[in-house]
């Protein structure tokens, strides 16, 4: 699962991307849109500037901004830059690969070949959206009743 910090950066950078162009965003605007706690929110847009995604102002005219185009950004680039990796175990990860403690040879490991299927087909589908893109909305999911 994706931590509530990699959800909250995304949630910013997208509404960054909407923003693409009209100068700085303050960041209550951002946190109050987006439902992120401000101080948070300053921890993690920091951490984007050094990786040079955001770029800010102070005063009373400041606020963030993207510094890279949202369609130079995709989906899978801000997890990596976050999360370090898209696989869902370490030895299945193309740039943070280790090997998993207490198993088996990993040339053995049907788990770690299933886990590098599924590592690629997700960079294949978060490689190929970008910020600047359109998201469809998904519909929202229905209780199950008390009959299923």
């Amino acid at each position: 699962m994706l931590s509530q910090k990699i959800r909250y950066a995304i949630r910013a950078l997208q509404h960054l991307a909407d923003k693409y162009g009209e100068g700085p965003v303050p960041l209550a605007e951002i946190a109050e849109a987006q439902n992120i706690p401000a101080k948070f929110l300053t921890v993690i847009l920091s951490e984007l500037s050094r990786f040079g995604i955001v770029d800010s102002q102070r005063g009373k005219d400041g606020g963030y901004w993207l510094a890279i185009s949202p369609i130079d950004i995709t989906y899978g680039d801000l997890i990596r830059i976050m999360r370090g990796s898209l696989a869902l175990v370490p030895c299945a990860s193309r740039f943070a690969h280790e090997k998993c403690k207490n198993c088996v040879e990993e040339k053995d490991c049907r788990t770690r070949a299933l886990m590098l299927k599924v590592r690629d087909a997700t960079a294949d589908l978060l490689d190929g959206v970008r910020l600047s893109d359109a998201i469809e909305l998904a519909p929202e999911f229905a209780e199950p009743s008390e009959e299923t």
